[in-house]
């Protein structure tokens, strides 16, 4: 993750709010859920337990050291409800349905991203797949409206990319795994992976590796992991 010039955790609520489609009018909660990244967003090791009051995404791209990110709140949509998460170093993330849909602060960003027609629940995608178009802003030297066209289809077993260490075999054999492709396009891009499984109560996307361009890519999972059970 590339680090950026400290501001106070409200600060960083109303910038990164600004860059990612509006300023929170409550900043408070989201600043108290930055300030627990404080103090542990930045160890060499991440806690395996953080704070259980507010909710965790682990990030690792490509071979950096890994980092958490926050929730600091969820925007609601007719689509379904938007999360934008952040990081201790003033990076966005927003995420809908386990998909990443908006970003900020990082080194490749995609500053809006739309589906003409939205791509099915993921409990609704048949055995042969289905198709969608995805419209995405790039930068830095924003790119306007790039065009992909998806193909999402189940996967059976583990997918055939490197999985983190904080995924075991065993944990990611439990999970039910769909694969994303781009076909053609302005950009096309790798390969993009989610794992859906149960969190904290919920099932959803608990693991995806989703590239932001041919070279950019991120492991996002949430975090601390469900116990691998037998």
């Amino acid at each position: 993750m590339m680090p950026l010039p400290r501001f106070t955790p409200t600060a960083i609520v109303c910038i990164a709010g600004l860059l990612v489609g509006g300023c929170a009018t409550h900043t408070a909660p989201y600043a108290r859920a930055l300030e627990a990244l404080w103090t542990t967003g930045n160890q060499p090791a991440l806690p395996s337990q953080p704070d259980p009051a507010y909710r965790y995404l682990r990030i690792q791209a490509s071979d950096a050291p890994p980092a958490l990110l926050v929730l600091g709140y969820e925007d609601p949509d007719p689509l379904g409800p938007i999360e934008v998460w952040y990081s201790a170093s003033q990076e966005v993330i927003k995420i809908q349905h386990g998909r990443i849909v908006g970003t900020a602060g990082l080194p490749i960003n995609w500053d809006r991203v739309q589906s003409p027609v939205p791509p099915p629940s993921w409990q609704a995608v048949p055995a042969t797949g289905s198709q969608y178009q995805r419209l995405r802003d790039l930068s830095p030297g924003y790119r306007a409206n790039l065009a992909d066209p998806v193909t999402i289809r189940p996967h059976k077993g583990q997918p055939d990319i490197p999985l983190p260490a904080s995924l075991p075999s065993a944990t990611a054999a439990n999970l039910q795994w769909f694969r994303e492709d781009t076909h053609g396009g302005t950009d096309p891009l790798p390969t993009a992976w989610f794992a859906w499984g149960p969190h904290r109560g919920q099932v959803g996307i608990v693991y995806s590796h989703q590239c932001l361009s041919p070279q950019y890519c991120l492991q996002l999972q949430r975090w601390p992991q469900e116990p691998t059970r037998p």
